[in-house]
This record gives structure tokens, C-alpha cells and sequence, in this order.
């Protein structure tokens, strides 16, 4: 896959907030160039949220230059769209002016989420031991990169928007049809071919609502697209609404808490539990970082619209939506090998000053000793530890 996250540095005023900010120290600044580690990051766009200068950025498709691409377009939109509406009638009028920039149809995939969201529950409560499920492309990188003794773990689902764009390729197998997944956060564009190379997608291009937002908002009008959407599907993107302390099913928001989680789980310190539903935004999906509105007031959206999620359930064939968990790296590291690598970085970093001061360029001594155990980078990067051996 290309890379996700570009940095532009016209601008850029090394104040190392990205740095900083990274839960996973993939950022690092070295000769005054920002450089992030794709082995380490997963796409969860904190970085650009905390940068003031603007220059760390990610891309999107260009519908000018791709709707003319094939005979039939469908936008794919996500159900935490509902969050930034105020009513479900100003909803269907979002929806109808997104079909006037150029589709043929707008799409959604409430009804598939809702199955899934029932089959977590059910199948974690058939299975022995405790289940994780995510449909966050950044949750399930962060555990395939840093937990992947946990991966076996992770309920065998595929992304839904995949799902989606599957039938709707079936359903439409006479066509030449492009499919655009119109998204709320960067870990979702991830998915598609375009633009950053996904082949194995079945969505053909990503863009973020916020870049087109503009646009539907002037083409807005008192027409209605006549969607209806599932009501389990609506839940599954809402943090809160997921949750049952009666099934046993346990929730969580953000990446920091997700990784103190993860941590627990993977020492096996979490009784009781049957299912852990992870996400990486505040409130679910509704606090993406493409939504124009705020989850705080999302939430509230979301619920005073309940009664008017009307479609029926669906079913799905197991081969539909069961896939299995698989490693992009060649080598997936056993626990020993991993007690191993932690080892050296402790050695390490017993040697520096555990300052976490960034002036090595990396976010704290850590994040530098990996880099030193890796072969990366050379221990003298320590500013603090040099000066101290210059004495």
C-alpha cells in the first residue's frame, strides 16, 4: 500500500506536537525532515489533528477526473453520517444532493453492520474465552502491529463497506460501475484502491466527507433520496450504544484506552468478559475526524432519530462476511520473541535519561530505543546522554 500520510514542508515548524502526539511512535524528525514509519503508524489521522501548521496530510479522489472513469458511479456513505443531522428528512436531502455531484445511486451499509453487530454478541457468547471485534481499520492495525498474539482473537469479520461494495458489484455485474466509499476518518480511505493502491478492495475510490461537504451542502435542496437505514446498524457506531453490562459485552473509546485494554487482555488480567467492541474515535465512529459536527451533540442526533430507523434485517451467507485474520508482514513475532526484542530495549534504555524530552527526534527515550535495538539510529541521537559523556 502507498503511503498514507504525506508531510509538506514549506511550513513546517518542527514544534514535534505530531511527534508528541503519536500513540504509536511512528513519527520521528531527524535532520529536520519528518519521517513516518508505516510499519508502526495505523492511519489514525492524530497527527494531523494536532499539527498547527497544516502540513501533514493525507489524499483524497478527485471525482472530477474519476466519474467520467465508468459507465455507472454508486456512493457508498457511512451510517455515522446521521450524526451531523438534525432530522432524518434534512438526511435523505444530504443524500439526494450527493447524488446530483454525479452518482447513479447512493448506498448504504447500516443493514450489514446491524447483522454483524448481533452476530458479535451472539458468537462470542457460543465461544469459550473473550472476543474482540472492531470494524476500525486503525483498531485492527493497532493489534495486528502491536498485539498480534491477540489477532486470533479478533472475531473473523470483513469490513462492512467491503460487503457492501461486493453485493453491490454482484447486483450490478452487467455495468462498468466505479464504487466511491465517502468517509469519516482516514483509516477507513485506507481500504479503497485510490488512492492509495488497495488492490484487493473491492471500492474503487476513497474520499473524505469534509472534502465534499461543501459542494453537497450548496446542491441541497427540499429533495429527498428515499433511504431508510437499520436500527442495529445505527448502534454498532455509537460507543455508547453498544455496550450491555447484562450480555457481558464491554465497550471502549480512543486509542489510549484501547491499548491499556489490549495490554490486560493480552496478560490475560480481563475475567468475565465475553466480547470487547474497540473503537479508536471518541463515541464511536460518530467522533470521525471527516464529520463536520461534534460527537457530543452526534450522539444526541443519532438518538432522537431512533424510531425512524426502519429497514428490516438481513441476512448473510457465512462466505460473504467471514474472512480470515492475516499478518501483512512476512513474520509474525511469537511472545518469546517479542520478550526477547523487549529485553534489548530495556537494556537500552536503562542507558539514557528517560527525559522524554524529543530532542533526540523521537517521542520519548522508548520510542528512541527501539529505533537503536532495530538498527535504526545511532544512541549518540541522545543529545542529553552525549553531553553527559562529554562532562
Amino acid at each position: 500500500m502507498k503511503p498514507v500520510i504525506s508531510w509538506l514542508d514549506t511550513k513546517c515548524s518542527q514544534c514535534i506536537k505530531c511527534l508528541k502526539s503519536c500513540p504509536t511512535d511512528a513519527i520521528s524528525i531527524v535532520d529536520e525532515q519528518v519521517n513516518i514509519d508505516e510499519e508502526k503508524c495505523i492511519h489514525c489521522d492524530v497527527c494531523i489533528q494536532r499539527c498547527p501548521s497544516r502540513v501533514l496530510k493525507v489524499q483524497s479522489a478527485h471525482m472530477n477526473e474519476t466519474l467520467q472513469c465508468h459507465e455507472y458511479n454508486v456512493a457508498l456513505i457511512p451510517t455515522s453520517l446521521l450524526s451531523d443531522m438534525k432530522s432524518y428528512d434534512d438526511f435523505q436531502k444530504i443524500c439526494q444532493a450527493i447524488l446530483k455531484l454525479g452518482f447513479d445511486e447512493v448506498h448504504h451499509y447500516s443493514d450489514i453492520e446491524g447483522f454483524l453487530y448481533k452476530k458479535a454478541i451472539l458468537e462470542s457468547h457460543e465461544k469459550e474465552g473473550i472476543w474482540l471485534t472492531s470494524f476500525c481499520p486503525t483498531i485492527n492495525q493497532l493489534i495486528e502491529k502491536n498485539y498480534p498474539t491477540l489477532l486470533d482473537r479478533l472475531l473473523p469479520y470483513d469490513y462492512p463497506v467491503e460487503i457492501a461494495a461486493r453485493r453491490i458489484r454482484q447486483k450490478l455485474s452487467d455495468k462498468d460501475v466505479g464504487i466511491y466509499s465517502l468517509c469519516e476518518c482516514v483509516g477507513k480511505m485506507t481500504l479503497a484502491k485510490e488512492p492509495f493502491g488497495n488492490q484487493d478492495s473491492a471500492i474503487d475510490y476513497a474520499m473524505t466527507i469534509s472534502h465534499i461537504f461543501p459542494k453537497i451542502n450548496k446542491l441541497k435542496d427540499d429533495h429527498k433520496y428515499p433511504i431508510t437505514m437499520n436500527r442495529y446498524g445505527v448502534k454498532s457506531n455509537v460507543e455508547d450504544l453498544f455496550g450491555n453490562r447484562s450480555l457481558s459485552v464491554v465497550r471502549v473509546e480512543g486509542l489510549n484506552q484501547t491499548q491499556s485494554l489490549l495490554d490486560l487482555i493480552e496478560f490475560d488480567r480481563i475475567q468475565h468478559v465475553d466480547l470487547v467492541a474497540m473503537y479508536a474515535c471518541y463515541q464511536g465512529c460518530i467522533g470521525g475526524y471527516y464529520l463536520w459536527s461534534n460527537p457530543f451533540e452526534g450522539c444526541y442526533n443519532i438518538e432522537s432519530m431512533m424510531d425512524e430507523y426502519t429497514l428490516e434485517n438481513i441476512e448473510l451467507d457465512e462466505h460473504e462476511y467471514r474472512i480470515d485474520h492475516q499478518l501483512d508482514r512476512q513474520e509474525m513475532k511469537s511472545m518469546k520473541e517479542r520478550m526477547a526484542w523487549f529485553a534489548k530495549v530495556n537494556e537500552i534504555l536503562e542507558t539514557l535519561p528517560q527525559y522524554d524530552c524529543g530532542a533526540c527526534g523521537f517521542a520519548n527515550c522508548r520510542s528512541l530505543a527501539q529505533s537503536v535495538v532495530d538498527g535504526k539510529v545511532d544512541i549518540q541521537r541522545c543529545r542529553v546522554r552525549k553531553q553527559g559523556e562529554q562532562k
